[in-house]
């Protein structure tokens, strides 16, 4: 996808966050396809081209699909950066977007990644940037930063997750560029934890 000049000046604005307003599945489905999804596409495709420029390491954007949900619609969607041409759940990987409540840059560990044990050895041992969250079901749950080692539940328990990053209010700007710039400073800022995850999971 090539975007033009118009679009790259009204990128990703407030209005995309009235998307998770909408009441309807189909309608809101349909919204966040056509004027989220594209953009969210071409963004992690920027990102990642730049994180092979800068490291050699090879990750692929892979734009949600929410395929499992059939009535209930999403508050937020996502573009995730992974390893896997194939797709994104089964290693840690980093992930932007946004929701209702603003947008967000994280490194996930879904309840079935393979490095969710390691995700939380690195969250323990490094001076975390960003908020912690364990993944109970479809709530995550806040970990305060004086009690890190409460994400070691993730390997008591297979249905739970891990999630560590940063969350805006609102939107980091209106353009592309905004867009890009903020992206990339929260990556970089997790990034320590991410080569931690990639290094002690040999992938």
């Amino acid at each position: 996808m090539n975007l033009s000049g118009n679009q790259k000046d009204q990128f990703l604005t407030l209005n995309e966050l009235d998307v998770f307003t909408i009441p309807g599945f189909f309608e809101r489905m349909a919204s966040i396809r056509n004027r989220i999804s594209p953009k969210l596409a071409f963004l992690g495709s920027s990102i990642a081209e730049d994180i092979k420029l800068e490291t050699g390491l090879e990750l692929y954007p892979h734009v949600a699909k929410h395929a499992r949900r059939t009535v209930n619609p999403p508050d937020e969607t996502w573009v995730a950066l992974s390893p896997s041409l194939k797709g994104y759940k089964m290693h840690v990987h980093l992930v932007l977007g946004l929701g209702y409540y603003g947008s967000f840059v994280k490194c996930v560990a879904k309840p079935n990644s393979m490095e969710k044990g390691i995700l939380a050895k690195a969250i323990n041992d490094i001076s975390t940037i960003g908020t912690i969250w364990l993944l109970k079901g479809e709530t995550p749950v806040e970990i305060d930063e004086t009690s890190k080692d409460s994400v070691f539940e993730v390997n008591n328990y297979k249905s739970y997750g891990l999630e560590v990053g940063k969350v805006l209010a609102g939107v980091p700007g209106t353009t592309y560029k905004q867009w890009l710039e903020w992206a990339t400073k929260e990556i970089e800022s997790l990034w320590p934890l991410y080569e931690y995850v990639r290094k002690e999971g040999m992938y």
